[in-house]
């Protein structure tokens, strides 16, 4: 009879074990399918932003004489060396705009946005 009641005593336990490992297992998953989801997220961010970044991009070489005599008007500060366009290398442009107008990468985005 003692032996009985040890063997069910260790099946409880073991079922009971089993039940917390299972609760854990459950708690992990959910933790990973939020950091997924949360991962996924940002990539999200990101590819809107680069998107956004190439269409802008796009946009200013197809009108860029037109765009360069706006921007002159506007910010007078700014000469022909400084909107020197070379395809490829828009990040420069952006740059010595930034520079010239003392504004953040985002402000100088949102001038070429509204041209």
């Amino acid at each position: 009879m003692k032996t009985t009641f040890t063997l069910l005593a260790l099946a409880l336990g073991l079922a009971a074990c089993d039940r917390e490992e299972r609760a854990v297992i459950r708690q992990e998953s959910k933790e990973a399918a939020q950091e997924t989801k949360a991962a996924a997220a940002e990539l999200g961010d990101k590819v809107a932003d680069a998107t956004h970044y190439q269409a802008n991009k796009l946009r200013v070489k197809g009108t860029w004489n037109e765009a360069k005599g706006k921007l002159k008007q506007k910010y007078a500060e700014l000469t022909d060396d400084d909107l020197l366009y070379v395809e490829g290398k828009e990040d420069e442009l952006y740059g010595r705009v930034q520079q010239r107008l003392g504004k953040n990468r985002a402000e100088v985005e949102k001038i070429f946005e509204e041209l």
